[in-house]
């Protein structure tokens, strides 16, 4: 084995003043700081865009009728699968042959926090804060449902979700129990 100098210092850069090493290491030191700086947001936005689960907003929704309560209520639960999205929420009320009847939007923040679902009386479900009138409870049978526009609040990536429906509400009975059942 050769111990000569020059196959020691294989991977060292040759040794001149402490000031000059120092300087070197400085602006290895800043053009990685900047690189990281200008690449990070790139990459966070490819990957809201193209590798994040979807729907960024997950809901679940539920007619229910209560004893204490004249109109039906709305058991709702959403949730989201990012850390904070903003998104506007359409809610609609179709009737047993999928024709709308009323409709109504918001805007809404989402967190992955887990809750609990919650029960919605029929008035602070619909409510506008643009003082829209709130829908009457359909006759005939109907369901509800829900979807939503979600932009993520660090990239604006934005993620249209799929319509969540309750099963079929029949008023006349109180119940969303299927004909024939």
């Amino acid at each position: 084995m050769n111990n000569s100098p020059e196959h020691s210092k294989v991977f060292r850069a040759e040794k001149t003043t402490k000031n000059r090493d120092d300087f070197k290491v400085l602006m290895v030191g800043l053009m990685i700081g900047i690189f990281l700086l200008l690449v990070t947001p790139v990459y966070q936005k490819v990957n809201d865009q193209y590798m994040r689960e979807r729907p960024f907003i997950q809901a679940t929704v539920e007619i229910i009728q209560t004893e204490s309560y004249e109109r039906p209520m709305l058991y709702y639960d959403a949730d989201s699968t990012l850390e904070s999205v903003q998104g506007t929420w359409i809610t609609a009320i179709h009737d047993i042959d999928g024709s709308r009847v009323a409709t109504r939007r918001g805007i809404g923040n989402y967190t992955n926090n887990e809750d609990n679902p919650r029960l919605w009386t029929w008035t602070a479900f619909f409510e506008q804060t643009n003082g829209a009138e709130i829908p009457d409870v359909p006759e005939q049978p109907f369901y509800v449902c829900i979807r939503y526009v979600a932009v993520t609040l660090t990239t604006s990536v934005v993620d249209d979700s799929p319509d969540y429906c309750s099963v079929i509400y029949y008023p006349e009975r109180n119940s969303t129990n299927i004909v024939g059942e």
